[in-house]
């Protein structure tokens, strides 16, 4: 996760609006007749295994579709509308590829319900500073390393070569969201930041259950995972202490 800019978060929120016009891509560039959708294995445990793993990701890419839009629709600030609207695009961009990717592959159900639960605490939220936070800032940030692992797991295929666009996507939506939520903190009173930190704290089990959560065609490798499960989950607290802290938040985790 990135820190805030020292400059005008305004100013860097449209900044990030001509890098993310610049940066746009089309789906149609991957390589879809020349390489695998998927790692190659013999075995079929292993292809149900990224097959719910790119089914996860389009869950998560289908709220973030209906949360980008929203913000779109809510935000009064100019400089906000102008890249809400590169990101919706960038969303709808990711389903088409999550969903094309899907098609290939022999369905294994992936979605969380964890995931499904932190949706319905985000739309149950009044406050864009909240959505916002949560969204772009907490989720968006820790998507990025998540993004490099499958990258790095599934080199010379579709679905690598996607994940490494979308680090690059995920790194602006992530900055963004730093910049904007900056913008809006700087207006807060003392009591909404106390309200908002608490409200955060309600998202973080949650979070760390859908983190730990695997289904059934993955469980298999639960007991292979346990350290690298334990250090995924330190690293994203440790992280969204900082993200936070770095806004003048107090942090969610107690480490």
């Amino acid at each position: 996760m990135l820190r805030p800019s020292n400059k005008d978060p305004l100013l860097q929120l449209n900044r990030l609006y001509y890098a993310a016009k610049k940066r746009t891509w089309n789906i149609d560039e991957l390589p879809w007749d020349n390489l695998p959708l998927i790692p190659h294995f013999e075995t079929e445990k292993w292809h149900l295994l990224w097959s719910s793993i790119v089914q996860q990701q389009l869950q998560a890419d289908l709220f973030a579709v209906k949360a980008s839009t929203h913000l779109l629709e809510v935000t009064e600030h100019k400089e906000a509308k102008m890249y809400y609207r590169t990101m919706v695009n960038d969303e709808a961009r990711h389903v088409e590829g999550w969903i094309r990717l899907a098609n290939g592959l022999e369905h294994a159900e992936g979605f969380s319900p964890y995931f499904m639960e932190l949706e319905d605490m985000f739309w149950e939220s009044k406050s864009l500073e909240e959505q916002v936070l949560v969204f772009q800032v907490c989720y968006e940030g820790c998507a990025i390393d998540a993004f490099r692992e499958i990258a790095a797991s599934s080199s010379n295929t579709v679905l690598g070569t996607m994940s490494e666009k979308l680090i690059g996507d995920d790194i602006i939506h992530h900055l963004s969201g730093i910049a904007y939520t900056e913008y809006m903190l700087s207006k807060a009173s003392p009591t909404f930041k106390k309200d908002l930190e608490k409200k955060l704290k309600k998202y973080m089990p949650l979070y760390i259950e859908n983190l730990s959560w695997r289904p059934p065609v993955r469980k298999w490798v639960s007991r292979f995972m346990v350290n690298r499960d334990k250090h995924i989950i330190k690293r994203n607290k440790l992280q969204l202490n900082k993200a936070v802290a770095n806004l003048g938040l107090v942090p969610p985790f107690d480490l």
